[in-house]
C-alpha cells in the first residue's frame, strides 16, 4: 500500500539538505517507535497477551546510513501471531509453560486444537504500521516544504 504523494517524496528526497536529511532520519527514526508502541498496545488490547514477552521483543533499528527503519519482534512466533497458522501439530515443549499458566496439565489439548484448526491472525504490527504511516509522510513532507 502506498501512500498518497510517496512518489513526489522520493523525488524531493533526493534533493534535500544534509540538514533536512538528519530530520528525516530522525523523524523515521521517531515513527518507528510510534508504530512499536501501537503494535505493544495492540497486543495488550487483544487476547494475545500473556507473559508480554512478544511486545518487549518488537525493536526498532535503523539501517546504517539512517535512512531505512525495520520494525519488529524478534520472537520467533511473532509471526505467526500476525499471519495466523495453517493447520498443524506443534511441538508440545514450545507450548508447555503457556499451557500450565492458563490451567491446563499438559500442552497436548492445545497441540491438538491448532492441529484441527490452525491458529487465527491476530494483526498487530501491520495496523500499527497503517495507522502511523500517514502522518510521517506528512511530516517529512512539512521539513521538505512547499
Amino acid at each position: 500500500m502506498t501512500p498518497i504523494g510517496y512518489k513526489e517524496l522520493q523525488r524531493d528526497l533526493k534533493k534535500m539538505s544534509k540538514e533536512t536529511a538528519i530530520k528525516v532520519k530522525k523523524e523515521a527514526y521517531a515513527s518507528g517507535l510510534d508504530v512499536r508502541k501501537e503494535a505493544q498496545d495492540r497486543l495488550k488490547e487483544s487476547k494475545t497477551w500473556d507473559t508480554g514477552h512478544l511486545a518487549n521483543t518488537i525493536l526498532v533499528e535503523p539501517s546504517s546510513d539512517g535512512s531505512i527503519v525495520e520494525i519488529g519482534p524478534t520472537a520467533p512466533y511473532g509471526p505467526y501471531v500476525e499471519f495466523g497458522t495453517k493447520k498443524h501439530f506443534p511441538p508440545p515443549d514450545a507450548l508447555e509453560d503457556w499451557a500450565r499458566r492458563h490451567g491446563f496439565d499438559s500442552a497436548w489439548p492445545i497441540c491438538k486444537a491448532i492441529a484441527e484448526r490452525g491458529l487465527p491472525a491476530k494483526p498487530y504490527l501491520l495496523p500499527a504500521y497503517l495507522s502511523v504511516v500517514d502522518k510521517f509522510f506528512n511530516r517529512v513532507k512539512g521539513l521538505l516544504g512547499p
